[in-house]
């Protein structure tokens, strides 16, 4: 399938690949240690109020596989979901996607970890692409994407067999098994979000289709009679000299 970069996915591109860059040559050359500053760390986030890790992780990645992988997905639909929607519905859809994602990693990792997943670092912006991974199969179900590389799938399975991958891997893996829950949570939010908004515009057209039928009202007959009293001619009064309390008209 052609590939179409437009200006939101080329800025989302090379920010990634920079951060990459920084990140490593930060933490190998200069002993620094930016994934406790930027990526979604629990304790960070809740003890610490590092509230920017939840747009930050995103743009961080574990490795070059990793960052590969998401950038290859990300040029290869991102483009075209922006040119449908434009950039600001693009924007909003894709941090949507990726702070929901963010807050359920937040959310397990507390729950289900407790205090060893508080110091668990999470990075990558699977949860958002795993969104834009819905909004495509919705969008364009019938075009033709490859499955691990290799097997040629209509867009609509595509989606929902790695929906099922991703299930199957939190439920049975100890490792991934949460930062699976993170890409289901991007999808969902992202089904959630679509949803919504259709339900909404749906709603909308409906009021409008009742409210353009609704006959309308005839003019009111007293207001048109006053009207006509209005347009006589003024009377005068003129009081006579012996009249104390001449009379008001209102």
């Amino acid at each position: 399938m052609p590939i179409q970069l437009t200006r939101t996915v080329k800025v989302f591109l090379i920010a990634c690949v920079a951060a990459f860059v920084i990140q490593n040559v930060a933490d190998q050359f200069l002993g620094q240690d930016l994934q406790s500053i930027f990526a979604l760390v629990p304790s960070g986030f809740m003890i610490q109020h590092r509230f920017w890790q939840l747009i930050t992780y995103a743009f961080l990645h574990g490795d070059v596989m990793h960052l590969f992988l998401n950038m290859l997905m990300l040029a290869f639909i991102g483009g075209e979901v922006e040119a449908s929607w434009g950039t600001a519905r693009f924007l909003r859809y894709y941090f949507f996607c990726s702070i929901s994602a963010g807050f359920l990693y937040l959310i397990l990792q507390t729950v289900v970890w407790r205090e060893t997943g508080l110091h668990t670092p999470m990075v990558g912006a699977s949860g958002a692409i795993y969104g834009l991974l819905m909004a495509y199969g919705l969008m364009f179900g019938e075009r033709q994407l490859l499955f691990m590389m290799i097997f040629p799938m209509k867009a609509k399975y595509f989606v929902w067999i790695l929906a099922g991958i991703e299930l199957m891997t939190t439920l049975f893996s100890r490792q991934g098994g949460l930062a699976s829950a993170a890409h289901l949570g991007g999808m969902l939010a992202g089904f959630g979000y679509l949803w919504g908004r259709a339900t909404y515009a749906v709603a909308q057209r409906k009021r409008g289709e009742a409210a353009s039928q609704r006959p309308r009202r005839r003019p009111n007959q007293a207001k048109h009679l006053k009207l006509v009293i209005n347009n006589q001619k003024k009377v005068e009064f003129h009081p006579s000299d012996d009249d104390d309390n001449p009379p008001t008209f209102h």
